[in-house]
C-alpha cells in the first residue's frame, strides 16, 4: 500500500469506483473511507487529491459525462457526411451503446433527481442541460423539416431517457424474468434498433 502511494495515486481508478459506489449506494450510502479501503488509498490522501465527499462525487460524475460529450464530438464529426436523419439515429444509438458501457451515470442522475439537494441543481446545470439543449437542437431540426412530431421537450427528454436506460437499470429483472442479460453486445443492438424504431418511426 505505501509502494502504490509513493508512485502516486491512479486518479481515474478512484474516480471509477467512486462513481460505482455512488450508483450502487447513493450519494449517503458512501463515506470516503469505504472508497479509500477499497482503492487500496490512504484517507488523507484522498481528501487531498479530491476534497470532500461531495467534492469527489462532482468530479466522478463530470468525469464521465466528460467521457460521453467527447464520445459525441467524434461520433458527430464523423457524421458529417449523413444526412440529418441517419445523424438522428445514429447519435440515439450512440447514447444507449454508451449506457450500456456506462449505466452508473444513469443511475447516479437516478438516485439524485428523486429528490431536491445541492447534488441534484449541480447535475441539473452541469449534466442534464447540456444533455437536454443537445438533444433539443437536433429535435427542432427533425420537426422543421418534417421528420418528426412535435413533442413538448420536457416528454420526450424523460421518455427518451428513460427507454434508453430502463433496460439496463432492471437488470436484474431482464435475466430473472425474461432470461436475458441486457449487457450482451446482441441484446444492447437489439434495444438500439427497437428504440429508433419508436422514436423516428417515419424516418
Amino acid at each position: 500500500m505505501h509502494h502504490a502511494e509513493k508512485k502516486g495515486i491512479d486518479r481515474g481508478m478512484i474516480l471509477n469506483m467512486a462513481l460505482k459506489e455512488f450508483s450502487k449506494h447513493g450519494y449517503g450510502g458512501v463515506s470516503l473511507n469505504k472508497i479509500s479501503t477499497l482503492c487500496e488509498v490512504n484517507d488523507s490522501l484522498l481528501h487531498y487529491h479530491f476534497g470532500n465527499k461531495e467534492d469527489l462525487w462532482k468530479k466522478a460524475v463530470s468525469t464521465a459525462f466528460d467521457a460521453y460529450l467527447k464520445e459525441s464530438v467524434i461520433t458527430f464529426k464523423l457524421l458529417k457526411h449523413l444526412s440529418l436523419k441517419d445523424t438522428a439515429k445514429t447519435l440515439a444509438r450512440q447514447f444507449i451503446y454508451y449506457n450500456s458501457k456506462f449505466p452508473e451515470l444513469y443511475l447516479v442522475i437516478v438516485h439524485e433527481m428523486t429528490q431536491e439537494s445541492s447534488r441534484s441543481d449541480w447535475l441539473i446545470e452541469n449534466v442534464l442541460k447540456p444533455l437536454t439543449e443537445k438533444s433539443e437542437q437536433l429535435h427542432r431540426m427533425l420537426v422543421n423539416k418534417g421528420l418528426s412530431e412535435d413533442f413538448p421537450i420536457p416528454n420526450l427528454t424523460t421518455i427518451f431517457f428513460s427507454a434508453a436506460n430502463s433496460i439496463f437499470l432492471f437488470n436484474y429483472q431482464m435475466k430473472k424474468q425474461f432470461g436475458i442479460d441486457p449487457f450482451d453486445e446482441k441484446e444492447v443492438k437489439k434495444h438500439a434498433d427497437i428504440i429508433v424504431k419508436i422514436f423516428y418511426p417515419n424516418i
